[in-house]
Formats: structure tokens, C-alpha cells, sequence
């Protein structure tokens, strides 16, 4: 993860290299001669009680993974209080940007797959990678106007809270509702914890593994009781500075656990994909959904909705940013790395259509990357040797 105060420094470079450096070992491991082994490693169900097994793929995804999603939770937080959403007119341009960012590759991937279980991915094209977005803004550097760094983060927040919400309401069937009676209470006795100013860590934390373990139960995704405890924490606005909040304080400390340990743990996990094995042809409108989505979907809402909205003035740009900036970022948002492969794994069981969807979010994200990065650094030369 990456905020606007460390995004000029390496933390978000190294983090990104770190999180593709994982994906592409993932990668020729799955297609090398112990393929299988690592397969069966990530996959293989250990037993934990009578009717209670887990994999180590399945302890990333939905354990460690609550991590990730606290962090969003916090970064979104201390944004709202302190940062790029804190005023409404400043967040207008971003998100219509990242509403016209998820609406389009959404649409593009129905148009293709309307029917069947492929109808199912959906979402998986609607989410931009913040860590890789910041680090290809991150190595360009003085390239780049700083602003353009404030409206990228501002657009994947108005994201994230596009995917908690999409994985919240559609990619949780078969609820039940005893435990998420119990949800409910553990999410108001956080709330009057926090109202009562008790700023001890270890009551947050000890209700929020009840809190997922009741959302586990009741068939809801448990990594979102990350989010849930983040909102529930005492922010900047109920502490006398930024840095002293309690939420501030543990983002802080979780973010380097998280970009250096979750994520490229979650890519191992994820990214393998022995491509030799599997037959891809009665899927391939998964792959060219999920691709044409991202790809895009991404360029052609995020940027084409900014256009519009300027255009029409619902919104301003940025101090230093111009309209050519806006197709860079575009492009870099359709890198959807972690989200889209998390979202995939929602959408779909293991078999061809969720292999099919992470071919497709492979192949899309680098080229995303590549294509925001050139078109920055086009923009910028022109610039520079403009009369």
C-alpha cells in the first residue's frame, strides 16, 4: 500500500517490484517440472476440527488478507479527515472518473459474457492496483506533477470503496443470518468503544477476530471485517493531530507488513498458473472480457468521463495537472492486480473460468503499466522541449 506522504520516496517502488517479482516466480514455478508440488503446497486442505479444514492459499486469502483491507480501510479513513477527500469540490473530477473507471469495463465485460457462470465475473475488471499505480508515478518522479499523484490516489480510493461494496453485496451468496446478528453487535461495540475514546489497540483487534470469524460464518467474505474495524478506530478527527490517532499510529505500522509480506504472499499464492495444461478456447470470452475491461474499460472511462467532466466543468483539475496527464492515468488504472485477482477468486470456483480470468488480469495489468508510464513520459518530453 502507498499514500500521497511516502509515494515520492522507494517504499512504493520497492513494494510493487516486490508484489511482481512474486507473481512472475509464481508464475515459472507453476509451468516448471514442480508444478504440481507447488500446486498441491498452496492448495492442499489440512483439517482442523471435524467439519473445519484450510489451505494455506485459503489462510492468505482469507486471513491474512483481512490486513489489506484494514489498511484500505485506515488509508480511506485518514483521507476523508485530513487528505484528497476531504473538501467535495476537490474529489468531484476523481470520481466521476472512477465511477465512469468501473462502469465501463463492467458494461464491456456483460456485453461479452451474459450468460452462464462467466456472467459471474463481472467485477473482476472494475478495480485498480493502488501500489502499482503509485509506483509507476513513483519512479517517474519530478516527471509527473505532484497533483496528478493526489488524483490517481483519489480515483483508486473512490475505487476500493467501489470493490468493498461490489464484493459486499453481490459476491457473498448463501448468507446466514444468526452469525450476522452477531456481526452487527460485535460492529456496535466497537462503535461505542470508539465513542468512549478507549484508545488501547487490543480491544479493537480482539473484536475485530470476532467480528471475522462471525462474518466467516454467516457466509460474507471475512476479509471485509477489516474495513469494518478501520472505520470503527478512533481517526485523526477525534485526536489533536494527524499522527497521533489511533488509526493513523497502526496504519502506519501495518503498511510495511502488508506491502512487503501480505501481498507478495498473496501473489505466490495466486499468481501460479500452469498455462500448458489447461484449454482455454471455451473460455476465452472470460479472457477477453476481463482483458477488454481492464485494458479499455479503464482507459476509456476513467479518461473519457475526465475529458467529459472538464469539459462540461462539473470538475477542475488539479493544480499543474493538464487534460494530457489524464490519459496516463487512465492507463495506469487499469492495472488491477491485487483486487481483480481477489475478486476472480470470488467470482468463480477453481476450473478454466477463473484460470481464463487470471490469464487475462496477467496479461492486462503489465501492459496497463507499460502504456500509463510511456504515455507520461511522452507527455513530459513533449513539454519540456515545447517552445
Amino acid at each position: 500500500m502507498s499514500t500521497v506522504h511516502d509515494v515520492r520516496g522507494r517504499g512504493p517502488l520497492v513494494g510493487a517490484l516486490l508484489l511482481f517479482s512474486s507473481a512472475l516466480l509464481a508464475l515459472i514455478i507453476a509451468n516448471s517440472r514442480y508444478g504440481i508440488a507447488y500446486h498441491d503446497f498452496w492448495r492442499a486442505t489440512h483439517p482442523l476440527g471435524p467439519d473445519l479444514a484450510f489451505s494455506l492459499q485459503a489462510a492468505v486469502d482469507k486471513g491474512l488478507m483481512t490486513l489489506f483491507f484494514l489498511v484500505i480501510g485506515l488509508e480511506l479513513k485518514r483521507e476523508v479527515t485530513h487528505g484528497a477527500l476531504r473538501h467535495p469540490r476537490a474529489m468531484i473530477l476523481p470520481l466521476l472518473a472512477a465511477v465512469g473507471g468501473m462502469v465501463l469495463p463492467a458494461f464491456i465485460y456483460h456485453v461479452i459474457n451474459r450468460r452462464g457462470v462467466a456472467a459471474h465475473g463481472w467485477g473482476i475488471p472494475m478495480s485498480t492496483d493502488v501500489a502499482f499505480a503509485a509506483a509507476a508515478l513513483a519512479a517517474l518522479g519530478r516527471r509527473v506533477p505532484r497533483n496528478l499523484l493526489i488524483f490517481v490516489l483519489a480515483l483508486a480510493i473512490v475505487d476500493d470503496v467501489g470493490a468493498i461494496l461490489v464484493i459486499a453485496l453481490y459476491y457473498n451468496r448463501g448468507v446466514r443470518p444468526l452469525p450476522l446478528v452477531g456481526a452487527l453487535l460485535v460492529c456496535v461495540a466497537l462503535l461505542v468503544l470508539a465513542r468512549r475514546g478507549r484508545r488501547w489497540i487490543w480491544p479493537y483487534l480482539l473484536m475485530g477476530g470476532a467480528l471475522w470469524a462471525a462474518l466467516w460464518r454467516g457466509g460474507i467474505d471475512p476479509p471485509l471485517a477489516g474495513v469494518l474495524v478501520a472505520v470503527a478506530l478512533p481517526g485523526p478527527s477525534d485526536a489533536t493531530a494527524d499522527h497521533t490517532s489511533l488509526a493513523r499510529r497502526l496504519e502506519r505500522r501495518l503498511a510495511p507488513y502488508v506491502t512487503y509480506g501480505v501481498l507478495p504472499l498473496f501473489a505466490l499464492a495466486n499468481a501460479d498458473l500452469p498455462l500448458a495444461v489447461h484449454d482455454l478456447t471455451a473460455q476465452g470470452r472470460v479472457l477477453l472480457g476481463v482483458f477488454l475491461g481492464l485494458l479499455l474499460g479503464k482507459f476509456c472511462g476513467v479518461g473519457g468521463v475526465s475529458s467529459l467532466a472538464t469539459h462540461l466543468r462539473l470538475g477542475d483539475l488539479p493544480s499543474g495537472v493538464a487534460p494530457r496527464h489524464l490519459g496516463g492515468a487512465a492507463w495506469l488504472s487499469g492495472i488491477g492486480f491485487t483486487m481483480a485477482l481477489f475478486v476472480n477468486t470470488l467470482a468463480f470456483p477453481p476450473g478454466p473460468d477463473r484460470v481464463a480470468g487470471k490469464l487475462a488480469i496477467l496479461m492486462a495489468s503489465p501492459l496497463a503499466f507499460i502504456l500509463g508510464t510511456t504515455w507520461l513520459l511522452v507527455v513530459h518530453r513533449r513539454a519540456a522541449h515545447a517552445p
